[in-house]
C-alpha cells in the first residue's frame, strides 16, 4: 500500500501542482501599474483542475486554487485518491507555496505540504530569508524517516518546487524557451530542476480535456543530490526520473498552462489531463471551452 501511494500520487502532485501553477504569473508591475493591483489579481484569479490516469484508470484529481497579482503569487493545491483506487487507498495531500516577484527573478517566501495516509499525519512548513530555506514545522523527522538531513550550505541559494518553476515559466513565456537549471529544496529532499526544450504539437479534440490547439513541450528531469529514501522498494527511487509536460493557452488573456503530462512509474504510464480550467475575466468567471461574448457598446 506503500508502494501504490507514493507512486500515484507524489510524482504527479509535485510535478503539475509546481508547473501548473506559475505558468499564470504576470510579469512585474511598474509603479504605474499600482493603481490596478488590486483589479489585476482579481483578473488573473485562476482555477486548474487534473484528473490522474494510471493504466487508463483515474485514480487521482488535482485541484490548484491560484490568487495572483504583478508582484507575488499565492497557491494552494489539494491532491486525493479516487474511483476505485479512492475507496482501497484513501489518501490526501494539501500543499501551499508563496513568494515575490522580484525583477527578472523570484523570491519565495514560504511552501510546505501536509498529508494523512492510515491515521498518520506528515507535514513540513518552511520559509526562505537571507538566501537560505528553514525548516519551521516537521513531521517525521528525516533523521526518524530513513533519509539524510540536508545541511544548511546544500539550503543556500534553493527555492521551493512552485518557485523553481515560476522561473521557468516567465522565462518561458519571454522567450518560448523552458531550459533551466534551477536548485530545488522541498523540505526534506535536495535536487536539481532541469527543464528541456521537447517540440511542439497540436491537439485535436478529445474526451479527457476541454483544450484543443497548439502546444509546446517540454521535459522536466530531476537530478537527485541528498534527502531521499535510503530503501525504497517501490521503484520509484531507481535513478533520475523525468517527465513530459505539454504547456497551452487556455485562455487568449493569460500565458500558457499545463494540458498534459505523462510520467512513467513502476505500475504503468501515468497521464494527468487538464479536465476544467476557469479565470475571471472583468469580473465574470470564465470557463474553458466556454465562448465569451463581447460586452455591448
Amino acid at each position: 500500500m506503500k508502494s501504490v501511494r507514493n507512486v500515484v500520487l507524489v510524482p504527479p502532485l509535485a510535478l503539475a501542482l509546481g508547473f501548473a501553477a506559475p505558468a499564470l504569473l504576470p510579469a512585474r508591475a511598474t509603479a504605474s501599474d499600482q493603481v490596478a493591483v488590486s483589479a489585476a489579481a482579481d483578473k488573473n484569479a485562476v482555477d486548474l483542475r487534473y484528473k490522474i490516469y494510471i493504466g487508463g484508470f483515474h485514480v487521482a484529481d488535482i485541484k490548484l486554487d491560484l490568487d495572483l497579482a504583478p508582484e507575488n503569487y499565492d497557491i494552494a493545491a489539494k491532491v486525493q485518491t479516487s474511483g476505485m483506487i479512492g475507496r482501497m487507498f484513501p489518501w490526501w495531500m494539501k500543499a501551499y507555496s508563496s513568494g515575490q516577484i522580484v525583477n527578472a527573478g523570484v523570491m519565495p517566501v514560504k511552501a510546505g505540504q501536509r498529508n494523512r495516509w492510515k491515521g498518520k499525519e506528515r507535514f513540513i512548513d518552511m520559509t526562505f530569508a537571507d538566501g537560505v530555506a528553514r525548516i519551521e514545522r516537521i513531521a517525521p523527522k528525516p533523521e526518524g524517516d530513513d533519509r539524510d538531513k540536508v545541511p544548511e550550505a546544500m539550503r543556500t541559494g534553493v527555492v521551493d518546487l512552485a518557485s523553481a518553476l515560476v522561473s521557468i515559466i516567465r522565462k518561458m513565456d519571454g522567450d518560448d524557451s523552458c531550459s533551466a537549471h534551477v536548485p530545488v529544496f522541498d523540505g526534506r529532499r535536495r535536487y536539481d530542476l532541469i527543464a528541456r526544450p521537447d517540440g511542439v504539437e497540436k491537439l485535436s479534440p478529445n474526451g479527457y480535456t476541454p483544450y484543443i490547439g497548439d502546444t509546446v513541450n517540454c521535459e522536466l528531469r530531476i537530478h537527485k543530490k541528498i534527502g531521499f529514501k535510503k530503501k525504497d522498494d517501490s521503484g520509484w527511487n531507481d535513478g533520475d526520473r523525468s517527465a513530459r509536460v505539454w504547456m497551452g493557452k487556455a485562455f487568449a488573456d493569460v500565458p500558457p498552462v499545463p494540458i498534459r503530462l505523462t510520467l512513467d512509474t513502476p505500475f504503468g504510464a501515468l497521464i494527468a489531463h487538464l479536465s476544467a480550467a476557469s479565470h475571471t475575466v472583468d469580473g465574470k468567471k470564465v470557463r474553458l471551452g466556454q465562448k465569451v461574448t463581447p460586452a455591448a457598446r
